[in-house]
């Protein structure tokens, strides 16, 4: 830990993440420990066991009284897949905390890790339950999800551990937006009621193809702007990519990757794979959209904007034409930090007000229903608002 974290002195009690661990570090972190004692652990253990005393006590129990170390292990020794958590997907974010009220269900972004929104978790409020839904595949030898509708229903299938019944609270980040649309789609199947779907930015599963016309205007928008410079750069930058191409069709750039990966490739290609296979319904219901400031970079006519990322950009991310409604809501950063500090402090204030509004909304007969709910998950009890 002083290695990584950069600290000269670490107590055994003491926070990975008051020490400034971020989930950069975990992975370098997990992978020692991989290396060491053959067990193969997600980062987000680390809501669970964030100081050494508690990780080590984990590493304990799966390795028995024998320490592998690198002398006590046979080379080549495969991972264990060791966590004691009975859950793939759940990861709660308030260890030992998180009162009684009603939970709120975060599906991660793209690559399925939930480190970076712990910020948000603990913004929203420790009062409340809160739990993140990672990818499968992220550790061990288990295949990531080729299916939203798959996910989806593997996702409520531990979700329902927590709440058997709605009305439920949830929301995605990124791409764990569709997922999240796609649990409120199979939860209204079921006569189930969702108070409150929340996209962190999240768009369509496919967009609008982007014509040979709509490039040359672009280029042409950005000739425009910076005069020949832009020229030179982009040839720079057409032959990096060119380059970055040939090392990865011959496995060069393998060489150059870290010992331990979060399988993120893996799980990005399924991602992506089951984009343009992904059916999208009509949902009857409505959902507040969490965005940053539109970033008009090109406009090409009506309708056709692009972003400087050659993303369409839309006022609701074209949810619009699928929900009821649309509450759209502009909070500072970019789609990546709009979820880190100090971005972040807007975003969970407004989230919590959202929270707050839709359980006040909640009819009193589903909150009676509700209210014989009581279960215990780790330290967590979970129960209705008051």
């Amino acid at each position: 830990w002083r290695e990584l974290l950069g600290v000269e002195k670490v107590g055994v009690r003491d926070s990975f993440f008051d020490l400034g661990g971020h989930s950069l570090i975990a992975v370098r972190l997990f992978s020692m420990i991989k290396k060491a004692y053959h067990i193969d652990y997600p980062i987000s253990v680390l809501f669970e066991a964030p100081t050494i005393e508690r990780c080590s006590a984990m590493i304990r129990e799966a390795i028995g009284s024998v320490v592998p170390g690198a002398e006590g292990s046979a080379p080549g020794t495969p991972p264990r897949e060791s966590h004691r958590s009975r859950y793939t997907h759940l990861v709660a974010m308030h260890a030992g905390e998180g009162g009684s009220r009603r939970p709120f269900f975060l599906v991660a972004g793209m690559f399925g890790n939930v480190l970076n929104l712990r910020h948000l978790a603990h913004l929203v409020g420790t009062d409340r339950p809160f739990y993140g839904l990672q990818a499968r595949g992220l550790y061990g030898d288990h295949a990531p999800h080729e299916t939203f509708e798959e996910m989806a229903r593997d996702y409520l299938k531990e979700l329902r551990t927590i709440q058997p019944k709605g009305p439920y609270l949830l929301g995605g980040f990124s791409g764990g937006g569709i997922t999240a649309y796609e649990m409120a789609q199979q939860l209204r199947a079921d006569g189930e009621e969702t108070a409150l779907l929340v996209m962190l930015d999240s768009r369509l599963p496919v967009s609008p193809p982007i014509t040979g016309r709509d490039k040359a205007l672009i280029h042409f928008q950005r000739l425009q702007r910076k005069g020949p410079e832009y020229l030179i750069n982009w040839g720079r930058n057409r032959l990096r990519w060119e380059i970055e191409r040939f090392e990865r069709r011959f496995g060069e750039a393998e060489a150059k990757q870290q010992p331990y990966e979060l399988h993120n490739e893996a799980i990005e290609a399924a991602f992506r794979g089951a984009l343009p296979r992904y059916r999208i319904e009509p949902y009857p219901g409505a959902v507040t959209l969490f965005r940053p400031k539109l970033d008009k970079a090109h406009v090409l006519g009506p309708e056709r904007v692009l972003s400087s990322e050659l993303e369409f950009v839309y006022y609701d991310n074209d949810w619009g034409k699928l929900v009821g409604a649309v509450d759209v809501h502009e909070v500072p950063g970019t789609h990546d930090s709009m979820v880190l500090e100090p971005n972040v402090r807007v975003l969970a204030a407004r989230i919590r007000a959202c929270i707050q509004k839709a359980e006040a909304g909640i009819a009193a007969p589903a909150r009676a229903g509700y209210s014989g709910l009581m279960e215990k998950v780790g330290n967590i009890p979970v129960a209705p608002a008051s």
